[in-house]
């Protein structure tokens, strides 16, 4: 094989998991939205690390995790309570950078997310490894919350909804090679 055809596989190679990487990030947002409480865990892998510095919840205080059974309790609440589309993570500037060797991709992005009475923002910045499923997570994640925001008096004017208009049932549309 010539060294332009394995160049051109090699960069094929990973554009493809550059897409997977994408891919496993949005399963990540959302299940986080919709409420699948496990598959937001499984998109870590069994030791990964987690820090989420000026965690709003925590009252400002830096969190960090060790390993998918220190890290699931944080994600709980998201799984409580019917599925449904219900708030929002957004997330823009997405950068993800395969490694050649393919075994770990750089990921960072900005994010906004919003609630009935506030938003908040950050970046995202960690490194995803695939799996021996070819599934790829989160070896290490930081979310670091920016700024923020509540509104203490307010009218709701949406209300969430369930996933009968989800033509998928709340799941992304993965990518598949």
């Amino acid at each position: 094989m010539s060294d332009e055809l394995q160049a051109l596989k090699a960069r094929i190679a990973r554009l493809e998991a550059k897409e997977a990487v994408l891919s496993a990030f949005n399963r990540y947002l959302y299940s986080l939205d919709t409420g699948y409480g496990d598959e937001i865990v499984d998109c870590y892998t069994e030791d990964a690390v987690l820090d989420v510095p000026n965690f709003p919840g925590a009252g400002g205080d830096d969190l960090h995790f060790e390993g998918r059974a220190e890290i699931a309790p944080l994600y709980a609440p998201y799984a409580n309570g019917p599925k449904g589309i219900r708030g929002g993570h957004h997330s823009a500037n997405i950068a993800i950078n395969v490694a050649p060797d393919l075994n770990s991709a750089e990921v960072t992005a900005y994010f906004m997310t919003n609630t009935a009475n506030g938003v908040q923002g950050g970046r995202y910045e960690g490194v995803m490894r695939p799996g021996t499923d070819g599934q790829w997570r989160w070896q290490t994640l930081a979310i670091t919350s920016a700024w923020g925001w509540q509104a203490k008096d307010f009218d709701t004017v949406s209300e969430p909804v369930g996933l009968e208009y989800s033509p998928f049932g709340g799941r992304h549309a993965a990518y598949t090679p």
